[in-house]
């Protein structure tokens, strides 16, 4: 190859080397700019806070809870299930107005994981997931009450929600041919893995006493309002 067009080669790759080096930082800084970090934030805002899902599935519908807030600039949230307590999820994401959110399989009870996607529809956050045999499941959210008083409480009578001889007042989430909960000796029983007894009482404020008889290595709880959970666990006892 003549000199000459040695000489043009080189200069030509000393061009493209210098291109590369000057379009590369202004790529980075495009991509992380101060501007995007704000449409960012702005776009995530409308989501972020506490919201109370409803989970409609084929038997029956399920109350459910998401907090959705950002820490260093990253999407976090705090999730109850069908059941259970309050969890961090291992993944949530906002894309293009679409919330996306995992809740593992292992707290769920189904083969898959359940991976919830929804976006906000004025003031409701509405979208589906995929539940147990593939069945799609529609859930939505709405904004959980602030709860802040405007004035002291004041407080009725106190009412009786068990009267100590029957089921009255209460009804189970999956009724049968007979109640699987009795009751024995003024004591309300479970059956153990059975079905959830629910009060037909409806209340604003209000202030629960409950006393249980639970048995060692055994657990129980209430849902207050079907949504929060207050857990029992008797441990055993040693002599």
């Amino acid at each position: 190859m003549p000199t000459a067009d040695l000489m043009k080669l080189s200069a030509t790759a000393f061009l493209v080397t210098l291109l590369a080096f000057f379009l590369t930082p202004r790529a980075a800084s495009r991509s992380s700019s101060p501007t995007d970090s704000a449409a960012e934030s702005a776009s995530t805002a409308p989501f972020l806070g506490r919201w109370d899902l409803t989970l409609q599935t084929p038997d029956r519908e399920y109350p459910s809870w998401l907090e959705l807030r950002e820490e260093s600039g990253q999407l976090k949230a705090q999730f109850v299930g069908r059941w259970g307590n309050a969890r961090p999820l291992p993944k949530v994401e906002l894309s293009n107005g679409t919330l996306t959110f995992v809740s593992p399989k292992e707290e769920e009870d189904t083969r898959e994981d359940l991976v919830f996607q929804g976006r906000l529809v004025g003031k409701t956050l509405a979208g589906t997931t995929t539940g147990q045999n593939g069945a799609p499941w529609r859930w939505t959210g709405q904004r959980t009450p602030a709860l802040a008083r405007k004035a002291t409480p004041v407080w009725g009578k106190p009412m009786q929600l068990f009267n100590g001889r029957d089921l009255t007042g209460w009804r189970e989430n999956k009724p049968g041919p007979s109640p699987a909960w009795k009751v024995e000796d003024g004591t309300l029983v479970s059956p153990g893995h059975g079905p959830e007894l629910i009060h037909e009482g409806k209340f604003e404020n209000f202030k629960l006493h409950v006393e249980f008889n639970c048995a060692s290595n055994a657990n129980s709880g209430v849902y207050l309002r079907g949504r929060y959970e207050v857990a029992l666990l008797a441990s055993l006892r040693q002599p």
